[in-house]
């Protein structure tokens, strides 16, 4: 998505230039910054597309990979602060419940303001907070896994075999009084023991931090507000260049994640 913000800006200016609007500068065009970034930050993390579609000429499929891309990013920055391995299965549950997470995020973008370069636009993002202050809970939940783990993986003790010195019973056979045992029986077989399989404690640590993380989800914390600047650099051409180091800004801002 961020590789691809560049094409979309130039086909905002193609649809502006198209429209007929007012140029206040020679080769310059007065461009809707604001509703552009706006449609952006409603694609990335609201997964509601329409603004975008209309603003860049997207199709909906590849609207929709911005905010694909914006969760997937979330995901592995939450992994990697929090040092997690998560199965296939288990990526695609935190993709679901930072979905719904995201799709809570509060930001208002302010009208954009001409400046020599180019825009400048100011866009308050009131952060997630839910995951900036967790390093303690998920700690004490990556213990409980390793005791459960190790609980389960313990060898079952094993039961006192009977003492071999113990006289066999006698009964009266052909030859009189004996073994019972028919010496020419061969040894009976004993079935393997069966072998309950390991527990992964790391595995079970993710599982249990996907349930914390749903239960976030349902109870989102917000922060104090914070003011992000955007530069919107014009060229002489007239294209618009943005800077996609100032969305990561914003994307780490909205969603925070800290470990300690």
């Amino acid at each position: 998505m961020k590789k691809k913000i560049s094409a979309f800006v130039l086909a905002v200016l193609l649809a502006f230039c198209m429209g007929g609007c007012d140029i206040p500068l020679p080769g310059f065009a007065d461009y809707d910054v604001s509703s552009y970034i706006q449609a952006l930050l409603d694609s990335s993390y609201h997964n509601s597309h329409e603004g975008f579609m209309a603003a860049a000429g997207a199709t909906a499929a590849v609207a929709a990979e911005n905010h694909t891309t914006t969760v997937e990013n979330a995901v592995v920055s939450f992994c990697n602060t929090y040092t997690l391995t998560p199965t296939d299965e288990q990526m695609a549950q935190l993709r679901e419940i930072f979905s719904q997470i995201l799709q809570q995020a509060q930001y208002t973008v302010r009208e954009e303001q001409k400046v020599d370069t180019g825009y400048y636009i100011e866009v308050e993002v009131t952060p997630i907070a839910n995951f900036s202050d967790c390093a303690a809970q998920l700690q004490a939940l990556r213990d409980q896994a390793q005791q459960e783990a190790d609980a389960a993986n313990a060898p079952e003790p094993e039961e006192e075999e009977e003492d071999e010195d113990e006289e066999e019973e006698d009964s009266w056979g052909d030859d009189g009084w004996g073994d019972e045992s028919d010496e020419d029986e061969g040894p009976i077989a004993t079935p393997a023991p069966t072998v309950a399989p390991l527990v992964d404690s790391r595995e079970l640590y993710v599982t249990k931090v996907i349930e914390f993380c749903r239960q976030q989800s349902a109870a989102v914390r917000f922060g104090v507000a914070r003011t992000m600047s955007l530069d919107i650099r014009q060229t002489d051409a007239g294209e618009l260049q943005l800077d996609m180091n100032q969305i990561d800004s914003i994307d780490s801002t909205v969603l925070q994640f800290t470990a300690g």
